[in-house]
């Protein structure tokens, strides 16, 4: 008795070998980032979640944008000037506490357009 039927010549008896019938080998172009995003990068400062796990991060602001007192008060405590690097040390929601050169604190209220460092 015969185990199995026999194959046609030129059959793939297990499949495999880029034949159809084995789709396991993707290792190529499926799966790119293993952990670390395209391009690398600013490892120490990652995208900024609402979550506490926020990592303090520099940058800088396109045009003059006034920074006011972490207390709410509606009068800016400083402003911030494009060519400047200034340090990011909280986010609050959709602004930014940043720290001055001379360690002053306050809300960036307005973020867009800013550049990371």
């Amino acid at each position: 008795p015969s185990p199995s039927a026999p194959q046609p010549y030129g059959g793939q008896p297990q499949g495999g070998y880029g034949y159809p019938g084995a789709q396991q080998p993707q290792p190529y172009g499926g799966q790119p980032q293993a952990g670390q995003p395209f391009g690398g990068g600013q490892p120490q400062a990652p995208a900024p979640t609402a979550g506490g796990d926020f990592s303090p991060f520099w940058f800088a602001v396109p045009v003059p944008r006034p920074l006011f007192a972490e207390d709410g008060s509606p009068s800016p405590i400083a402003e911030l000037a494009p060519g400047t690097w200034y340090l990011a040390v909280e986010q609050r929601g959709a602004t930014l506490v940043a720290q001055t050169q001379d360690g002053r604190r306050g809300v960036l209220q307005d973020t867009s357009g800013i550049q990371r460092g």
